[in-house]
């Protein structure tokens, strides 16, 4: 059973992009840097993750388009989004398009490492079910476990 998340972090600011980096993979996590939204999309169009972290401020493709492009080639990926402007449009139209969340920077490390551990668990526990006839694998579309 898989129990380390593989998780994508996307900003364009390359020291934040490093430091949560840095940190998810001491506290055991894989995690991927995309500095640019064409970036993480390349890479989720190739590999596989668990869940991705995005900034929503960026040039080229924003947040919350990002989010949608993620959508369509898996629906089921959970993307959650930061941003340094709480009051901005594109946090309400992320939330409304159905991000996860959508973090205020300074982020609360120690609240992103429990949802990541949530996150985790929820996912074991979809295997274990699985693997022990009692449904049909699935990724976890969202921290409540509901699809």
């Amino acid at each position: 059973m898989k129990d380390q998340l593989r998780i994508m972090i996307v900003d364009d600011d390359r020291r934040i992009a490093r430091t949560l980096t840095d940190i998810l993979t001491v506290k055991g996590y894989e995690a991927d840097v995309a500095h640019s939204g064409h970036e993480a999309l390349e890479k989720v169009e190739k590999g596989h993750f668990d869940c991705i972290l995005s900034d929503i401020k960026m040039p080229e493709i924003n947040g919350v388009e990002l989010y949608r492009a993620i959508k369509e080639i898996d629906a089921d990926l959970p993307v959650v989004l930061m941003t340094a402007y709480s009051d901005d449009k594109l946090v309400n139209e992320g939330l409304k398009e159905g991000a996860i969340a959508v973090l205020t920077k300074p982020l609360d490390i120690n609240a992103l490492l429990s949802f990541f551990s949530a996150l985790r668990k929820e996912q074991s526990n979809v295997l274990y079910r699985s693997a022990h006839g009692r449904g049909q694998p699935r990724r976890v579309s969202n921290h409540t476990g509901h699809p």
